[in-house]
């Protein structure tokens, strides 16, 4: 299961989709930070003093972030960690007290509590 992840993580990162994609609906950043595509679902990473959030949005719907497990793979300076994010409000997800370090690799896994739908996408920190 892990090497499949791992899979997809590496193919979405090999596309290049931290830039907008050509999809409909909003495709900016909403929140001030950096905007990946995979297919019709938006992901936005937005770090702060306070900690890491994420935004996901689906087919131009906000997800419902209750309803949802997010989590973050995150590889810098040789060392991998994971890290569960919490539902905020909304479709807003966090990790408190998350530092992401330039030149990172982010990778996201959010799943879908009730299907078990897997959404996810990479980010390389600037």
């Amino acid at each position: 299961m892990m090497k499949k992840t791992l899979a997809l993580l590496l193919a979405v990162s090999a596309l290049g989709v931290s830039s907008s994609a050509m999809a409909h609906g909003f495709t900016k950043p909403q929140h001030g930070g950096v905007v990946a595509m995979n297919g019709e679902t938006l992901f936005e990473l937005v770090t702060a003093p306070a900690g890491v959030s994420l935004y996901v949005i689906d087919e131009d719907d906000p997800v419902n972030a209750a309803a949802m497990t997010a989590k973050l793979s995150v590889t810098a300076g040789g060392k991998k960690t994971e890290v569960m994010m919490v539902p905020a409000k909304g479709n807003q997800f966090f990790a408190k007290g998350l530092k992401l370090a330039k030149g990172a690799d982010v990778g996201v896994l959010v799943i879908n509590k009730a299907s078990q739908a897997r959404y996810g996408t990479t980010f390389i920190i600037k």
